[in-house]
């Protein structure tokens, strides 16, 4: 790729004053969705093979830019996930004279902004109701949200910038439930699932005490920290408070919503969250999760359990009692494990 030049526009934000945003322009590119490899024109905004929209912004993507607001200027670097309704990057920006990394979603398109005001506002209720500290391991915190135009003012765009946990140095050290599966292709060890299992129950159970379903616990969503066992909950994007209608359905994993739990204008409920995030430990370990079925070697006391994830009224957190207590009688007193995963870098 050619090296980029930049050019500026300055809109008000919707939270914060206004942002000056310095665009690359690129004059080719490696289309993200077909790999389409070749020059573009500098006005174009679809990919000339499969009709990608806002293809200068994926041309863009590794070239740095820096976005300015009144609270920091955010050093936007490499693209690390390619969404339905946002871009998303890693960003770093000065904390107390630090730099710190952090995480920025900028929406693909301006008819997808409402997403992302929903997920920043859900996320603020959500640490403001953590008033011990207790789960914000687990959740990504918004350190601002706010809203630019790359064209026209009329199709400004939604951007948040997220923070991790104190304890996680980079997004180089976390892995999406679809990256682990890749690594591990027949599946990793049940007790490997069972931590990610433990905690992610946590943080489900946590929302679910708060009045809110996800909505979409799927593997590109649940992101674990192998070397310390974490675990962070990510794209709440599509969360709506339980018992109002749900607005949409991951695409992609569309099969994995089970007939009569979800679909758009079906008032959501914890049984939404707990049947998906199950899917996801039967996907993990080798299993089906679409017609929900578990590896031969998966031990019977375990599918009888996560069977119960499917149908009734379930409650997370006696999910994970009832789990605590089956699996120290599967194996015994609780052991920590190392799971294996490729340097990123």
């Amino acid at each position: 790729m050619t090296p980029p030049d930049a050019r500026q526009f300055l809109h008000p934000a919707g939270r914060g004053g206004s942002i000056l945003l310095a665009v690359p322009v690129a004059t080719s590119l490696v289309c993200p969705r077909c790999l389409y490899r070749g020059a573009i024109a500098a006005d174009a905004r679809f990919c000339p093979r499969c009709g990608l929209d806002d293809v200068l912004t994926a041309a863009g993507d590794t070239a740095p830019i820096d976005i300015r607001t009144p609270k920091h200027v955010y050093r936007v670097l490499d693209r690390i996930a390619y969404g339905d309704l946002a871009n998303v990057y890693r960003c770093r920006f000065p904390v107390n004279a630090r730099e710190v990394e952090g995480i920025i979603k900028i929406a693909r398109d301006w008819r997808t902004n409402q997403p992302l005001r929903n997920e920043a506002r859900v996320l603020d209720q959500l640490h403001a109701a953590d008033r011990e500290l207790r789960f914000a391991p687990f959740l990504p915190a918004v350190e601002e949200s706010f809203s630019y135009c790359q064209d026209t003012p009329s199709e400004a765009r939604q951007a948040t910038v997220l923070r991790l946990h104190g304890s996680i140095r980079s997004v180089d050290e976390l892995y999406t439930l679809e990256e682990v599966r890749r690594c591990y292709p027949h599946g990793v060890d049940a007790r490997d699932m069972a931590w990610i299992w433990r905690r992610l129950l946590t943080i489900v159970g946590f929302a679910h005490a708060n009045h809110m379903v996800h909505g979409a616990v799927l593997p590109p969503h649940v992101v674990i920290e192998p070397r310390e066992h974490k675990l962070l909950l990510v794209d709440w994007s599509n969360a709506v408070r339980r018992g109002e209608p749900l607005q949409t359905i991951a695409g992609s994993y569309r099969p994995w919503y089970a007939a009569g739990v979800a679909r758009p204008g079906r008032s959501a409920t914890a049984l939404l969250d707990v049947s998906l995030a199950a899917r996801c430990m039967i996907d993990l370990v080798g299993g089906e999760a679409i017609h929900l079925r578990f590896p031969r070697e998966f031990p019977p006391a375990l599918v009888a359990y996560f069977n119960r994830c499917f149908t009734g009224a379930v409650d997370a957190w006696r999910l994970l009692d009832d789990f605590d207590r089956l699996i120290e009688a599967l194996w015994g007193k609780r052991q920590f494990r190392v799971l294996e995963m490729p340097a990123k870098r």
